[in-house]
């Protein structure tokens, strides 16, 4: 064997270079850590547009008619479109569409531009806007602002608030780095109302049009460009906007019998506000709500620092008092607060001062409390950190078991140097190719703490047996790296090719996990680098005395040579100290400090002496007797262990060599077992994260006021805040924002009760306690529906959704209440709705033709008068200091109070004979739909569900039984299971077909190391026992099947593999030295039954704090460790077993195609064999 490669050379003759490149990398690595993104989750790029149209005044059927259903054909016909659905509610109509995941939303954005310009829309229509959906537009941060007092109390005191709102936070927060946008949700919006009485403009002759139009018109700033006077150069501007509301009221609007009909005539002028829709409270106490919002590539975390570092804590009067006592105290000034006022300058206040935090300004300029009540970095950091931690006490069991192997503190050290530099390394190219550091490619480190010592492990215990051999430390670190550097190479190649194919899988599942299959092809790769570079130059530095391959002793921690450094400065204390005092005679105080810096060296002097002493003559025997006690047991365990596998494996793997038909048929049977268990195991999308925190939305029948609304829910919240145990914060929303871009059904009926939980150690059980609790305290009200929301992360569909499609809105609302009905009987569903339901009730006023015509009216027209009349108009804008307040035109709220009220509107106001709508209409008392839906350019129902107990495949099965045999569906009509089904039934197919590829390209690769087509083929027989065990980990710790279980089974594919690839290249380098074929597998099983062992328990171990699911986030870690580490123990102990009589049986196989035998050739010994 050659021992001058290159690699050899460079390994062992250039430690130095090698030393050194390992160190820039870990800098690289270490420096690449502050710019990665923190964040929960990968990035997701939802492929998702919602053209939102909004139609004031229109009923759902006519949104879908005149809106939605023409920009839904004009946009049909999109490339990359996977799905085009509309929702057409009472004056808005939303267009979704779902595109291919991969798709270029950028282009496709521009393409629904191009499409929406050639759509024509009803006049009173808007613009659409075009929306993104993604999760990440959660708002990332909720604060809560309220006040006490009487300047806070009423209607005047609620306009105060969103006033300061809007003025001074939403002004101060937008401009923070990273801050996409600020909401206000609640309080009351300022509005100048001119309310018209009927009457009187009709006596005037005004229709309320021209009060509209004259307002308008009056209410002007104009620039009317420049003049020049001598050297003078002035600007012409027409000044006429209202400075007050008395302008407002003297506004002329017409000429009626030689006098001036001025506003106040006809119309009463206040300011008030809008019509309130939205209440919110926090903790039982009305309040504001601020809504912050991320860009999209703004790290959550550190956003959310920013905010709370510009928002600030309050601190009252005495609080801050006892502050700047301290303060001044520090400082040496007895004054106190005087000192703190003259930094304050002049005027010695807070008031104003963009120093003072902008809590603590609200609080002393307005008696107003700003305070956070949800924060979603908590959560993201609190997951983040508990990865961490699980990957550090993964690496520290790691690195105990491979102590508990080795015996020997320089080759634990040797190989545990290949955890922390593989992850350094690791950092330098995730950050590269823009991966954030997140639950999943934390989690991906995690997953491969363990893998990340195994290739060294071979190597050096490669290193260890040539030196057995009779080879010197330099010889056996070139020969041991060279003879398993194929095999290292592959096994680390199969682990990493298992990831190549996520590029294949589709869905929820390749956008989520492919942050972690980066993390631990980097991973591994630099493992390997380090395995064949770094591990063979440590091993073969002559200091390291690896030849003397010695049982533990517990007195080397605490030997006198251990601590020589420490004496060696002892001894130089002094010296150090007089060459310091030297170098200062260049300085002005050279002489003094000179003598200091002499007596600090005599001072260290005798502090390390004493130190050394305590340590080396007291306390050492005190260690040395104490770790004796505590390592005694399990070293004498793991001996025994050992020892015992070593006498039972030889005649284990005779046995099965020898009983080929009796291994293959047990195979068999662990083939048909897997099968079985795999097909009684429930399912799921994902498991569900519990982040402390939920919503419980309700409901009362659609048109209920919101005054009601407050009414029946206010006792509730009062109940919940009187037995208010483990809730931190009770957000509570009585109505809907009408700016909310998010696609739901809310309204004035509905009522939002979001809870946060105090943390907890089981935050599951905590949330389903609280949940139960609250649950029950709905139960009694009557005509209120409620469902349970838990935080969007992955997908913003529900676990089920049964779309029934029709085309007759009446049959669809029939076929869906019953399956609505039949849904609930179903035991495993929850918060069952349909979004087909009665809508608010109507005043339909349905015009005789013939009667407008003859009275020389115009359809068009009357409508508009009607909807100017009920609903008003913003004539125009109010400038008051910087904000401008709409300027609201409609009648008096008694001219339109009731039915009959709209039935004696005049619709003819500027004639001598007025004529009252019921002349020429029917006006009557009905109610639509409460929303129109279209999928695919068919009308349907959608049936929402939450999941109670069981998993989704069980549910979904349940309902396609009942509603197929329990429901007689007419032609025409169809329904369909979706929802989360649907996108794990996507996601399901293409992981199966990534399994396959990455079987075929471990296959590969494994013929490629071996130069065969068959000792691969025996290897891959270690997957499908792996599976055996990860089957049996989930039926025993009832865990669902889901896309991280599959995750974690196509991670294991290329972790099993490794063992066999060693166990198979050994046998075939001694059947290549002319050995027998079955002393060949039972010796090489011997050689090779101690690193598989510390394989497997370094990748167990490293996994055991991930699997014990502690600390948030734990529902998506745990499944995939216990997929791999039962997969891996089982796969461990069969392989030993199988796959030498699999091996057997091949290659006897082999022989009898080939007529090849090897019984008769001449064997050398086995040199070098004993483990």
């Amino acid at each position: 064997m050659r021992l001058d490669d290159p690699l050899s050379q460079l390994t062992t003759q250039r430690p130095v270079a090698v030393v050194m490149i390992f160190l820039a990398a870990t800098v690289f690595g270490y420096f690449s850590i502050g710019r990665l993104p923190l964040t929960l989750m990968p990035e997701l790029s939802y492929p998702t547009l919602t053209v939102r149209t909004e139609y004031p005044g229109a009923a759902p059927e006519e949104v879908e008619n005149d809106v939605s259903r023409p920009i839904e054909e004009a946009l049909s016909v999109l490339g990359g479109l996977n799905q085009i659905s509309s929702t057409s509610r009472s004056g808005v109509g939303d267009v979704v569409l779902e595109f291919v995941w991969g798709t270029d939303m950028s282009e496709a954005t521009q393409n629904v531009l191009e499409k929406l310009d050639l759509v024509f829309l009803p006049d009173d229509a808007e613009r659409p806007l075009i929306l993104h959906f993604d999760p990440s537009l959660d708002p990332i941060m909720e604060l809560s602002f309220s006040g006490k007092g009487d300047r806070f109390e009423g209607e005047q005191g609620l306009r105060r608030l969103r006033r300061i709102a809007e003025l001074q936070i939403k002004r101060e927060l937008e401009p923070v780095k990273g801050v996409a946008a600020v909401r206000i949700r609640g309080g009351l919006e300022e509005e100048i109302q001119v309310m018209l009485d009927e009457q009187a403009i009709r006596r005037a002759g005004l229709s309320i049009k021209q009060v509209i139009d004259r307002l308008a018109q009056e209410n002007i700033n104009v620039a009317g460009g420049t003049i020049k006077e001598g050297r003078t150069e002035y600007m012409v501007r027409t000044l006429n906007e209202y400075t007050d509301l008395e302008e407002i009221r003297e506004t002329i609007i017409a000429k009626f019998e030689d006098r001036m009909i001025r506003v106040r005539d006809v119309a009463q002028v206040a300011r008030s506000h809008k019509e309130r829709e939205i209440i919110t409270q926090t903790n039982g106490a009305e309040s504001v709500i601020v809504e912050i919002y991320k860009e999209a590539d703004a790290n959550i975390v550190s956003l959310a620092k920013s905010i709370k570092t510009q928002i600030g804590e309050i601190k009252t009067d005495l609080e801050r008092s006892q502050e700047d006592g301290e303060l001044a105290q520090r400082r040496g000034n007895p004054r106190g607060r005087r000192h703190n006022r003259d930094l304050r300058g002049p005027g010695g206040g807070r008031r104003g001062s963009k120093d003072v935090a902008l809590a603590q300004r609200l609080f002393d300029q307005e008696g107003a409390q700003l305070k956070v009540v949800a924060d979603r970095s908590i959560f993201i950091e609190s997951s983040i950190k508990e990865v961490r931690n699980t990957a550090i006490q993964g690496g520290i069991l790691a690195v105990i078991i491979l102590f508990l192997f080795l015996r020997n503190f320089k080759s634990t050290v040797i190989i545990g140097v290949s955890i922390p530099v593989s992850l350094l390394v690791t950092f330098a190219p995730l950050n590269l190719m823009g991966v954030s550091l997140n639950i999943m490619s934390l989690g991906g480190l995690a997953l491969g703490i363990g893998m990340l010592v195994d290739s060294s492990i071979v190597v050096l215990e490669s290193i260890y047996r040539c030196i057995e051999e009779g080879d010197t430390v330099m010889t056996a670190a070139i020969r041991g790296t060279k003879e398993v550097r194929g095999a290292v190479f592959a096994s680390t190649l199969t682990s990493i090719a298992v990831f190549f194919p996520m590029v294949f899988v589709e869905g929820i599942a390749g956008q989520v996990f492919g942050d972690l299959g980066l993390a631990v092809v980097n991973s591994l790769l630099a493992s390997l680098v380090v395995a064949l570079f770094l591990i063979p130059m440590l091993a073969s530095r002559r200091g390291l005395n690896l030849a003397e391959r010695t049982r533990f002793s517990p007195r080397e921690i605490v030997s006198f040579r251990s601590h020589q450094q420490v004496f060696d400065l002892y001894r130089e204390g002094p010296l150090l100290a007089k060459v310091l005092g030297t170098l200062t005679l260049y300085l002005p105080a050279r002489l003094i400090i000179g003598w200091v810096l002499e007596l600090v060296g005599n001072l260290i002097q005798g502090v390390v002496f004493g130190i050394t002493f305590l340590v080396t003559r007291l306390l050492a025997p005190l260690f040395v007797a104490l770790f004796r006690v505590l390592s005694w047991l399990p070293l004498k365990l793991m001996d025994a262990m050992l020892e015992g596998l070593q006498r039972l494996y030889p005649p284990v793997i005779r046995w099965a060599v020898n009983n080929g038909i009796t291994m293959v048929l047990l195979l068999v049977g662990c083939f048909w077992f897997t099968w079985e268990i795999a097909r009684s195991l429930e399912s799921e999308l994902l498991p569900e994260i519990h982040q402390g925190e939920f919503t419980i939305e309700a409901s009362l029948p659609v048109g209920t006021p919101i005054d009601q609304t407050s009414a029946v829910f206010t006792p509730i919240e009062e109940a919940i805040l009187a037995e208010a145990e483990h809730i931190r914060e009770l957000l509570v929303t009585y109505g809907y924002d009408v700016t909310n871009t998010k696609r739901s059904d809310e309204g004035e009926h509905s009522a939002k009760f979001k809870v946060l939980l105090e943390p907890s150690d089981e935050p599951a059980a905590l949330e389903e306690q609280v949940v139960h609790r609250l649950r029950a305290k709905f139960e009694n009200l009557p005509d209120v529906d409620i469902r349970v929301v838990r935080p969007v992360l992955f997908s913003a569909t529900t676990p089920i959704e049964v779309e029934i499609h029709g085309t007759e809105l009446a049959q669809l609302k029939n076929l869906s209440e019953q399956a609505r009905l039949l849904m609930e009987q179903i035991p495993n569903l929850s918060d069952v709705e349909s979004t087909l339901k009665s809508g608010a009730p109507e005043i339909q006023i349905h015009f005789d033709r013939e009667k407008i015509l003859r009275y020389g009216l115009n359809l068009r027209q009357v409508a508009d008068l009607v909807k100017n009349k009920v609903k008003g108009e913003e004539a125009t804008k109010y400038n008051l200091q910087d904000r401008r307040i709409p300027i609201l035109v409609r009648l008096e709220e008694r001219d339109r109070h009731t039915v009959e009220d709209v039935s004696l509107l005049t619709i003819n106001p500027t004639e001598d004979n007025p004529i009252p709508l019921e002349s020429v209409a029917e006006l009557y008392l009905d109610e639509g739909p409460s929303e129109v839906r279209r999928i695919d350019g068919s009308r349907a129902a959608v049936i929402t569900a939450n999941l109670a107990g069981g998993s989704l495949s069980e549910a979904v099965t349940a309902i396609e039984v009942s509603l197929g045999d329990d429901i007689n569906w007419p032609e025409a009509t169809a329904f369909y299971i979706t929802g989360q089904n649907e996108e794990m039934e996507r996601s399901s197919g293409s992981l199966y077909l990534a399994l396959f590829l990455s079987l075929f390209l471990v296959y590969v690769i494994m013929a490629s190391q071996f130069e065969s087509l068959i000792y691969p083929f025996v290897i891959m027989f270690t997957i499908p026992l792996a599976f055996l065990g990860t089957m049996l980990g989930l039926a025993w710790l009832k865990i669902s099947l889901s896309v991280v279980v599959f995750l974690g089974m196509i991670m294991l594919a290329g972790i099993v593999v490794n063992n066999a690839i060693v166990l198979v290249d050994y046998i075939n380098t001694l059947k290549a030295r002319g050995h027998h074929k079955i002393e060949a597998i039972v010796t090489a099983g011997q050689v090779r039954l101690r690193p598989i062992l510390m394989t497997t328990a370094t990748t167990v171990l490293g996994l055991l704090p991930m699997a014990l699911g502690h600390g948030d986030g734990a529902e998506i870690r745990t499944p995939m460790a216990i997929a791999v580490i039962f997969g891996l123990l089982s796969s461990t102990v069969l392989t030993l077993i199988f796959i030498p009589a699999i091996y057997a049986i091949v290659d006897n196989l082999k022989e009898k195609v080939l007529g090849l035998s090897r019984e008769d050739e001449p064997m050398e010994p086995i040199t070098g064999a004993t483990p």
